[in-house]
């Protein structure tokens, strides 16, 4: 625990409870209590001697981690899951005390690049849009795509009332030809490159993440991790690293 106080959001992030919209959502549902009083005001401050309670868990602070993960297919991008398996899951037991969560998230079907982490504030600093964290994607396309359709993409397509747009979409030369393509997004909603294929009239059969920022996965194995420190990982995703 620091020694001087610190805003309630910003200590429930250090505990791992979560990502700062995850821990404002549960301050704001009065699921916090600060020395067994409820509290729903984010800037409440919290002293070294307060007890803080999360659905009436005691919280405390713990160590920093940050894993750079390759997701497999198949595999919820969650902390828990009653029927199926999280990334959560495929970590050693000794990683339980800390708390991890995935900073942004690929759906169940895809896999790749993931990053699992304790801290609130640096997940939070990641996925927002206006860092201009890009993330690039490999995805093969059910059925392959001509170039009027590949113009439509690159120029952005409506999805169920809702203009989609990536950053960049190039053709790859990888087999079967006119399926594979890399795909660049900035802000990234959720599923938003299986919707951009639908309204092209495709689907997507498989969708890998290769790069957060400039941090490349081409070496490290399906399910394996790699720990690393906050410092090491800002400068692989801001100068490039390949793992």
């Amino acid at each position: 625990m620091p020694e001087e106080s610190v805003r309630l959001n910003r200590y429930l992030a250090m505990c791992g409870a979560g990502a700062r919209r995850k821990v404002e959502e549960c301050i704001a549902a009065g699921r916090v209590k600060i020395n067994g009083e409820v509290v729903t005001e984010l800037g409440r401050q919290v002293f070294p001697q307060d007890k803080v309670e999360l659905d009436g868990e005691a919280l405390s602070t713990v160590a920093q981690k940050y894993l750079i993960f390759n997701k497999p297919r198949g595999v919820l991008s969650a902390v828990e899951d009653s029927r199926e398996r999280t990334v959560i899951d495929i970590l050693p037991p000794s990683y339980d005390r800390f708390r991890l969560f995935p900073a942004g998230r690929l759906d169940r079907d895809s896999e790749g690049l993931i990053i699992l982490t304790n801290d609130g504030i640096f997940s939070q600093e990641l996925i927002h849009p206006r860092n201009g964290f890009t993330k690039t994607y490999e995805v093969e396309l059910r059925r392959p795509m001509d170039e009027p359709h590949l113009i439509e993409w690159s120029d952005g397509v409506t999805y169920d009332g809702r203009f989609l747009k990536p950053i960049s979409v190039r053709r790859m030369g990888r087999a079967p030809l006119q399926h594979w393509f890399e795909v660049v997004l900035g802000e990234g909603i959720k599923r938003e490159i299986r919707m951009m294929a639908r309204a092209l009239d495709n689907d997507v059969r498989r969708l890998f993440r290769r790069k957060i920022g400039k941090l490349t996965l081409k070496k490290l194995p399906s399910g394996e991790f790699i720990d690393v420190s906050r410092e090491e990982l800002w400068r692989y995703i801001r100068d490039g690293k390949v793992v």
